[in-house]
């Protein structure tokens, strides 16, 4: 499965990385997570990139 690069988190029960509908917005993506390698691979390099934007580390 190829991973959307640009993601676009403007709407909250679609997975920015795959397009797939999310069950809920919150737990539903991280259980959408859990189920694909892929998207959780995107999501931890979205992390990554971003960090240096943040003040400290981000907890969610």
């Amino acid at each position: 499965m190829a991973v959307n690069t640009t993601t676009d988190w403007s709407d909250p029960v679609t997975c920015p990385f795959c397009g797939d509908e999310l069950a809920s917005p919150g737990a539903g993506f991280v259980d959408h997570l859990d189920e694909k390698t892929d998207c959780e691979e995107g999501f931890e390099q979205w992390r990554q990139n971003i960090a240096g934007d943040l003040a400290g580390e981000w907890a969610g």
